[in-house]
């Protein structure tokens, strides 16, 4: 059994030192546990963002010819048309596939303009995105499809900027005040009905668009004013199961065939699958969380050496007592334990200290009002997160450098002889 009280002696004959020790052991537990949370936070908010709107599509535009081949000379830019989409839905790989189109005027409502063009999609483009609408308000339905009404359906910052007395920008954003379904907004010369407001939602759709600040209108009502005009891209959704390269190169290979393009020509049929590009950007964030990790442990092996230090100057001042214990009966891994208890005492008051400012500081910085921010908001909101994987990974870490600090000390103690105790002063 360990004497406890012994340990407690020890550590307050040295308390200057180890007070100064346990401070630098509760920093360097705040700087990895901190940079966990923080890392583990971004990585959650940008994980949510990437996942909605088009994070499960595959987004197809045509791209500019490298090479002359066929009817195409090198520069030459490849035009899709909705006829594209048919063929492409063909595919029994594919399970949805909706053209769009973006509408080269901007929506205004008195003096106040959007900064992004409305996009022209199908009534399926809803459910694909996973796009919420605000009560009150509708998506677009069959008759407007078919009637080719003059409707359009608002991301909610845009809607914000269009609708509120005070304009908003990109630093503040802002809550809508009003609401503008009913209202009569201009897309160039042409009146359109508002019939919706979509929820806030950090997502992006098409090639990187935030839902926020997009519009929307029936796919019909752009090629009313748009006839035989060519489409900005299709957007994909694959079938369970399918594989998404694969698919990829099918895409290519019929679109190039289709055009009598060169099948060598990687440029001019433009593939760019978001499931594949969120995995890379979740292996990223991983490495960036390792990286803070790495980081944050390096400060506490220096302040470990801390722990080395003192072991050494108590194991030097405790010498005759050491050798009085080895003439009575006591082995060396008995002192060996002796002072790696005192060690990872050590540690785990200093690391309990710095968990308890980490989470008070995350609980400050979840209250700090950053909601309605569009750089926050398109973030995904991130708050650090000292989450249970994180405190393991801290209590882990302190353990094992707490037993690393105090092993040479301990092994120092431990092949201490009656003889050397009855030499020390």
């Amino acid at each position: 059994m360990l004497p406890i009280r012994q340990i407690m002696q020890e550590m307050a004959a040295e308390k200057l030192r180890l007070s100064l020790t346990i401070l630098a052991v509760a920093w360097s537990t705040l700087c990895i546990a901190g940079l966990l949370a923080v890392g583990e936070g971004i990585r959650s908010g940008i994980v949510r963002t990437i996942q909605n709107g088009n994070g499960n599509l595959i987004h197809v535009s045509g791209g500019y010819a490298t090479q002359t081949h066929g009817r195409f000379h090198e520069g030459q830019a490849l035009s899709l048309t909705e006829q594209d989409s048919q063929v492409l839905a063909a595919l029994p790989m594919v399970k949805h596939a909706l053209p769009s189109a973006e509408w080269q005027e901007l929506i205004t409502f008195a003096d106040k303009r959007s900064w992004m063009m409305p996009y022209a999609v199908k009534s399926e483009y809803q459910a694909m995105n996973k796009l919420r609408l605000l009560p009150g308000g509708r998506w677009f339905n069959p008759v407007d499809e078919t009637q080719q009404r003059k409707v359009v359906v608002l991301g909610y910052q845009l809607a914000v900027q269009l609708f509120n007395q005070q304009e908003g920008d990109w630093f503040s954003g802002g809550e809508l005040e009003q609401d503008p379904v009913g209202q009569i907004a201009k897309i160039g010369a042409h009146e359109f009905t508002v019939i919706g407001v979509l929820a806030k939602n950090s997502g992006n759709i098409e090639q990187g668009s935030p839902i926020d600040y997009s519009g929307f209108t029936p796919f019909s009502t752009w090629q009313r004013f748009h006839p035989n005009q060519a489409i900005s891209g299709i957007n994909l959704e694959p079938r369970v199961g399918s594989d998404r390269q694969a698919l990829a190169a099918t895409v290519q290979q019929v679109l190039k065939r289709k055009y009598a393009a060169s099948l060598q020509d990687q440029q001019i049929v433009m593939v760019q699958d978001h499931f594949l590009s969120q995995k890379s950007m979740q292996q990223f964030l991983l490495r960036l969380q390792s990286f803070l990790g790495i980081i944050g442990f390096i400060t506490l092996a220096v302040a470990s050496l801390g722990i080395t230090n003192v072991m050494f100057a108590t194991v030097k001042r405790a010498t005759r007592d050491i050798g009085v214990r080895m003439a009575v009966g006591a082995t060396p891994n008995t002192i060996r334990c002796h002072y790696l208890a005192q060690s990872l005492i050590t540690m785990g008051m200093g690391g309990i200290a710095g968990l308890g400012v980490t989470f008070a500081m995350v609980r400050l910085l979840a209250a700090i009002p950053l909601q309605g921010n569009p750089i926050y908001d398109h973030l995904g909101q991130p708050v650090p997160e000292l989450s249970l994987s994180v405190i393991v990974i801290v209590i882990v870490t302190i353990t094992v450098m707490g037993i690393v600090a105090a092993w040479l000390p301990a092994n120092h103690a431990a092949k201490v002889t009656p003889l050397q105790a009855l030499q020390s002063e």
